[in-house]
């Protein structure tokens, strides 16, 4: 299974209506495309995370929206990589990373991209070894492909 490390940046919203549109707006203006998205509700803020391209394109969009009071704004390497469609893939993952004593913080996926499959995007508390742990894995025989 081959991984790579990618920029995750997340944005803390204020939770009222039009702040996530807001800033899906501001990213489609700059030309920014979108592979991951997560929102969660973090104490009195909502979360969003994202993986975006071109990772400069959105920084600047986050720069810009942290100059109008929105934020803040972290940036975070994680691990993404394709994983099967079928029941048990992420099961397999978490052992392995958890045999290898790496642990995961979080995990979300992407939609399918053309010709390719889900992606799941994992945050670890170790990402050279995460990589590594997941690159090392290897799908079942009764996998479906």
């Amino acid at each position: 299974m081959q991984s790579e490390r990618l920029t995750e940046f997340s944005i803390y919203l204020a939770q009222r209506p039009g702040e996530l549109a807001g800033l899906l707006e501001a990213s489609a203006a700059a030309g920014v495309n979108i592979h991951g998205l997560c929102v969660t509700e973090y104490k009195d803020k909502g979360l969003v995370r994202l993986i975006a391209e071109p990772e400069e394109a959105m920084r600047h969009v986050c720069e810009s929206m942290v100059e109008s009071g929105v934020g803040p704004v972290v940036e975070s390497p994680v691990i993404a990589f394709d994983i099967e469609n079928r029941p048990g893939a992420l099961r397999d993952v978490a052992v392995g990373l958890a045999d290898a004593r790496i642990n995961i913080q979080y995990v979300y996926f992407t939609t399918p991209s053309p010709g390719r499959g889900s992606r799941a995007v994992i945050r670890v508390d170790d990402l050279t070894r995460g990589v590594e742990a997941i690159n090392a894995l290897e799908w079942p025989d009764h996998a479906v492909k």
